[in-house]
């Protein structure tokens, strides 16, 4: 079996395309990435088309906000024109992913190839993470159609790409159950959770923290609950904590990081490299990823494999690896005084959260899946 994957972006599909190669089971990696950057391992399919990727990020980086387009008009040429790449340059294979809002070409050709499809989704039905985010947006003032290039167009592509989806891949059950109640049937939907690169995210050298230190990694934005954390830190008082961003921060997210008036210091980090994200993990107490929407997140395996436990919103799709108050802990999505709860719970009762999650077991999980389909 020859398995092809198409993204513009490496996200979670380069590290199966890797484990697939190793498994002999790659058909090729499309990718909108420079190869260069890309540095996908040697022997491994692999085929570029990154002019597209590669105007988008530097009219982001290096063209003023007056004369650039939008992000959201800039990276739906981005995708689009990938898409139609590979609808172009597709080769036979047995099964071909690619990721809702740049899987309809390819889908196309695919079929013509008699190839089956997989829509393999890094978060939930847009729809829902519409309804979802839509109450947010308008609570600071802002509309979201004006910030995301969801719209009825979108809605329309999407629609004809799960037409033309034979099976979905999810990486947890919460966007398996938004699947199943837009209709699609069980059979067709497949959970293989995410991993992470255990020579870079590991426990060794990892100690108890002097002071109790929470961690928060990612985008600080409106979706990632910024508010219900900072009003979790706000009710708990005056403590002998820390609190720790790792990240780039939306603007959207100021007017809440204004409106802080708590009593344990906050540290924005901006981005860092993953080593220096990692040495961060395993000098932290806890990992806190409040949430109101998450497919997945990505930092969650990353957070267990250095020993942090992660405390989640109970719409993270990372939960799936959570025990509560064993690794980490689930608490009811907008619920501060809950997620307050928990973080004074840990504190208390602090232990390094143990295994390993690394992509090979995921890999192997998806195999299984096609195996038992085909």
């Amino acid at each position: 079996m020859k398995i092809s994957i198409a993204a513009t972006n490496p996200c979670h599909l380069f590290p199966l395309a890797i484990e697939l190669a190793k498994a002999n089971a790659l058909g090729c990696y499309y990718s909108g990435y420079p190869a260069w950057k890309l540095r996908a391992p040697a022997g491994m399919p692999v085929l570029t088309h990154s002019v597209r990727t590669t105007m988008v990020y530097g009219a982001l980086k290096y063209l003023p906000a007056s004369l650039r387009p939008s992000p959201r008009s800039l990276f739906l040429w981005q995708d689009h024109g990938f898409d139609a790449w590979v609808g172009r340059r597709l080769d036979p294979c047995d099964l071909f992913h690619a990721m809702p809002g740049q899987a309809l070409r390819g889908f196309e050709r695919a079929k013509k190839l008699g190839a089956r499809t997989v829509l393999n989704h890094a978060t939930g039905p847009v729809r829902e993470w519409v309804r979802i985010m839509e109450p947010e947006y308008r609570r600071v003032g802002l509309r979201l159609t004006d910030v995301c290039p969801y719209d009825e167009a979108w809605f329309a592509r999407e629609e004809r790409e799960y037409a033309l989806a034979d099976f979905h891949c999810v990486a947890s059950t919460v966007v398996r159950d938004q699947l199943l109640g837009l209709g699609i049937s069980a059979e067709r939907i497949w959970v293989a959770g995410y991993g992470a690169d255990t020579e870079i995210f590991h426990a060794k050298g990892r100690s108890k923290p002097a002071r109790f230190r929470i961690l928060f990694a990612g985008q600080a934005s409106l979706r990632k609950g910024i508010r219900t954390l900072l009003d979790a830190l706000q009710l708990l008082g005056e403590r002998d904590w820390e609190m720790h961003f790792y990240g780039g921060a939306a603007p959207e997210a100021d007017a809440d990081f204004a409106a802080y008036a708590g009593r344990i210091p906050l540290t924005r980090h901006g981005p860092v490299s993953q080593p220096a994200l990692a040495d961060a993990f395993r000098q932290a107490s806890v990992l806190v990823l409040p949430s109101l929407e998450e497919g997945f997140g990505l930092v969650i395996p990353q957070a267990l494999n250095c020993g942090l436990p992660c405390i989640v919103s109970d719409r993270v799709g990372g939960k799936d690896l959570i025990r509560h108050r064993e690794n980490g802990s689930i608490f009811p999505v907008g619920d501060s005084a809950a997620l307050a709860a928990e973080l004074a719970w840990w504190e208390e009762n602090w232990r390094p959260a143990e295994g390993e999650h690394g992509w090979k077991e995921q890999t192997q999980k998806l195999l299984l899946s096609m195996k038992v389909e085909g």
